[in-house]
C-alpha cells in the first residue's frame, strides 16, 4: 500500500511541476499562457491533480479514481496535440490505476 501512496503522490507531483512549467513558459509562443487559458486548465486539471496527491496520500482510493476522471478529458484533449502537451495524460492513467488498486486492497483488508 505504502507503494501505491508513492506512485500517486510522485506522479501527481510530477504532474503539477510539468503543468506548470508549460502553462509559465510555453515552449511553442516562449510566453505565458492567456487568462482564459490558464483558467481552464486550473479548474480542468491542476486541481484535480492536486486533490489526486491529497487523495493518494491519505488513502481515499475513490476521490483518486473521480479525480484521474475529472481530469481525464483534458489529458485526451492535449493527447491528440503534438508536442509536450501528450504527456500530461499520464497522471490521470497513473491516478486511476493506484486508485483502483487501493480499492481492491482496502476491501480486501
Amino acid at each position: 500500500m505504502k507503494t501505491l501512496r508513492l506512485i500517486g503522490a510522485y506522479s501527481g507531483i510530477g504532474s503539477l511541476i510539468f503543468c506548470s512549467f508549460i502553462l509559465l513558459y510555453n515552449p511553442y509562443t516562449h510566453s505565458s499562457v492567456e487568462a482564459d487559458v490558464f483558467t481552464s486548465f486550473t479548474v480542468m486539471y491542476l486541481i484535480p491533480v492536486s486533490l489526486a496527491i491529497y487523495a493518494s496520500i491519505f488513502i481515499k482510493p475513490k476521490l483518486l479514481i473521480l479525480c484521474s476522471l475529472w481530469a481525464l478529458p483534458l489529458s485526451l484533449y492535449c493527447l491528440a496535440t503534438p508536442g509536450v502537451f501528450k504527456f500530461l495524460i499520464i497522471s490521470p492513467i497513473l491516478s486511476f490505476i493506484v486508485g483502483i488498486l487501493m480499492f481492491k486492497n482496502k476491501r480486501t483488508n
